[in-house]
Formats: structure tokens, C-alpha cells, sequence
């Protein structure tokens, strides 16, 4: 009875290990293939977006402006 416990608890613990490593896959995959692209990954609608310069934590799309493009080559914050 022990061994089949340490077993089905080996089982349940390779299954699990197996599921964050696809979710980690998938997650980290999209970001790259956005990467790739040439486009930014959106974080909250889980796409890949072509219409914003950069994505920021605190504002979220910065759009492609003249000024946020100065900004970004000066390493300014975004407001």
C-alpha cells in the first residue's frame, strides 16, 4: 500500500510538472514569436499587437508617436 502511494503522489507530481512546463512554453513562446515579428506582446489580450511602440507595466501600449519614439531613445519614462 505504501509503494502504490509514493507512486500515484510520483505520477500526480510528473503530471503537474508537465503542465506549468507547457504553460511556461506557450507563455514564453508567444512573447518571442511577437519578438520575432516585430511586434509587442499585449500581456492582458494575450495577442501580439503592431500598433504600439512599447509596453509599459504602468500605462500599458505606449503608442507610436514622434515624441515616445524620442523618448524611448533617450530612455525617458512614458507618461
Amino acid at each position: 500500500m505504501k509503494n502504490i502511494r509514493k507512486i500515484v503522489k510520483y505520477i500526480l507530481f510528473c503530471f503537474v510538472i508537465l503542465l506549468v512546463s507547457i504553460y511556461c512554453f506557450f507563455e514564453l513562446d508567444m512573447k518571442v514569436t511577437c519578438l520575432d515579428s516585430g511586434e509587442i506582446y499585449d500581456p492582458i489580450q494575450k495577442k501580439c499587437r503592431n500598433d504600439c511602440l512599447t509596453w509599459d507595466d504602468n500605462i500599458g501600449c505606449v503608442p507610436i508617436t514622434e515624441e515616445n519614439r524620442r523618448k524611448k531613445e533617450k530612455g525617458e519614462p512614458f507618461s
